[in-house]
């Protein structure tokens, strides 16, 4: 996955895909966008292929605080999707 909130004249969409890279987000400080990579093309999606259990927008708030600190915020969407993630799992004694 690759995440793109620089501004540059080079064909990101291009670029990716020729290296493989499945998902690839853009935000350009308004919009985001969430994009699979699909037959060599890249598609938009509702929710992203890699974190599909996460909301858009739970997501969007880590790419905010990415403009600020991006160190902090990987940090803390590591330590959150964790979170998510995680359940505790019961043991089933046999009886």
């Amino acid at each position: 996955m690759e995440v793109d909130i620089t501004n540059t004249d080079i064909n990101k969409n291009t670029l990716y895909a020729s290296m493989g890279v499945p998902e690839f987000w853009r935000f350009n400080g308004r919009v985001w966008r969430i994009l699979q990579l699909v037959d060599g093309a890249y598609v938009e999606c509702d929710r992203s292929p890699t974190f599909g259990i996460i909301e858009k927008t739970d997501l969007f708030r880590f790419l905010e605080v990415a403009f600020i600190d991006e160190v902090a915020a990987e940090i803390d969407f590591r330590q959150w999707v964790r979170g998510q993630i995680q359940c505790p799992v019961e043991k089933v004694r046999p009886a």
